[in-house]
């Protein structure tokens, strides 16, 4: 009975491994499959990925090249977008450990020269509400101060200065608006606690405790790694972009970084580290506003509650670049996604990727690739090309006529002056953004917008001039 038991356990113990190893094999076929194809699908230039799964590098993969030409490797740095957030949000928990800031203190306490309009609320803006974008300054306000392309070791007090005196839109505590601000103003909050600059301390006391050693916060340090700018792209087609990078806009988007570096960064969130202790860690991960159905936003982080399938994750963009960063410490992985191409039409394409990726490590099956879908491009080049035509048509029909009906060519001539003037003004209370960030991140559609800007105003303004002279000629 003995030895059968001992067969029994010798054949379990040799057969297990060998069925995980063949379960993983086929993963990373499928995922090397997967990955081909949606490369191809959206036009990506450039691409790394990697994935720790038990506590080892399961998978790690790089794909096409830079914007100079030269291959992606798992050194080349890509800048992060909002996955800069939850490396901010933990040097903020850091210095909360170590007792240097209250999460529910007010912000006044440590930028007592930053001041803001409360319009009649009563509650202070708290360090918790900056993490969890509950501090009342609207989206469109923190954009204002975004993509300046500010640079130097005093960008991020120059960019508070320019947000100093923002006028509250909620109350503070109480509503999600998601805004490049409050991570500007966490940065500053470290800046005036550690008598350092937001760069020198994200250098030693996270990058260099992680040994992220190619993670960088500012523009000069990322030269220094032979940083290159991504691309923007043009109805799916990657066009070689200006250099967006921006010291101000480092906490809450430009850290730049490596596939190879963000590993270890994961491999924190999975396992725990000397960065913060076990109680810290937990609330550095912690929901705490809702946002829809199981989903909530945290300290820097977007987590999901739902039974079986908690997990949290950020994704990030810049101009010219995508990122989504994926922890389910439940199942044991976590992987990176880094690309170097992004439009504002393009934003779902590495959420598909990402879940996709999700779906082969949790249900080992090819899931499908959706379709690019450049639609927003199409219809404002079809609106700006059928109304040229009219307006020449038009223009032709006016000049032509001998008899004009005189009130409805000025009413038709001056509407389309105010419409030229009043167009990117609606547009932009439409979506909610300045138009730089438009311009930056929907190049090709705002182009076209300005076309038909320029076309409306011609129109208005030539045919005033020939009204006119037609009056003269009949007087």
């Amino acid at each position: 009975m003995k030895k059968v038991m001992l067969c029994l356990i010798l054949v379990i113990v040799t057969i297990l491994p060998l069925s995980v190893n063949a379960v993983r094999n086929d993963q990373t076929i499928l995922i090397e499959e997967y990955m081909e194809k949606a490369i191809q699908e959206y036009q990506i230039p450039g691409v790394s990925l990697a994935i720790i799964k038990d506590g080892e590098i399961m998978f790690q993969e790089n794909w096409g090249i830079q914007s100079d030409g030269s291959r992606v490797t798992t050194d080349t740095l890509f800048t992060l977008g909002s996955v800069s957030k939850p490396l901010t949000s933990l040097a903020i928990m850091r210095l909360v450990e170590q007792g240097e800031i209250e999460l529910d203190h007010s912000i006044d306490t440590y930028l007592p020269t930053f001041t803001y309009h409360k319009n009649d609320y009563k509650n202070d803006i708290t360090i918790r509400d900056l993490l969890a974008h509950t501090s009342g300054i609207s989206s469109f306000e923190g954009l204002k101060i975004s993509e300046l392309k500010l640079r130097g070791e005093d960008s991020i007090n120059e960019a508070v200065e320019k947000l100093n005196n923002v006028k509250l839109n909620h109350e503070p505590g109480e509503v999600h608006q998601y805004s490049p601000a409050n991570y500007l103003l966490l940065a500053s909050i470290i800046e005036h606690i550690t008598n350092k600059t937001f760069s020198e301390y994200m250098e030693s006391e996270i990058f260099s405790t992680l040994d992220m050693n190619n993670t960088v916060s500012n523009y000069e340090a990322a030269l220094d790694l032979e940083y290159q700018p991504g691309f923007q792209s043009w109805f799916g087609r990657p066009i070689k972009s200006e250099n967006f990078f921006d010291d101000s806009g480092v906490p809450y988007g430009y850290i730049a970084s490596t596939s190879n570096d963000m590993l270890k960064y994961i491999d924190f969130l999975l396992e725990g580290g000397e960065l913060l202790t076990d109680q810290y860690f937990e609330l550095y991960t912690s929901p705490q506003v809702w946002r829809k159905e199981d989903m909530y936003y945290g300290l820097g982080w977007r987590i999901s509650t739902k039974k079986n399938d908690e997990f949290f994750f950020h994704g990030g963009e810049t101009p010219d670049s995508r990122a989504e960063l994926f922890i389910n410490r439940q199942k044991n992985y976590g992987f990176i996604l880094l690309t170097n191409k992004n439009n504002f039409s393009e934003v779902l394409h590495t959420f598909y990727i990402r879940e996709g990726i999700k779906t082969i490590l949790e249900d080992n099956r090819m899931p499908d690739i959706p379709k690019s879908n450049y639609q927003m491009q199409w219809i404002t080049l079809i609106v700006t090309c059928a109304l040229a035509i009219l307006i020449l048509f038009n223009l032709f029909r006016l000049k032509r006529k001998v008899i004009i009906h005189v009130k409805y060519w000025n009413m038709v001539a001056v509407l389309s002056v105010i419409l030229s003037i009043s167009l990117i003004p609606i547009l932009t209370y439409l979506f909610d953004a300045p138009w730089r960030t438009i311009y930056s991140f929907a190049p090709d559609t705002a182009i076209f917008i300005r076309i038909l800007v320029g076309i409306l105003a011609f129109y208005g303004i030539t045919s005033l001039i020939i009204i006119n002279v037609k009056r003269r000629k009949r007087v």
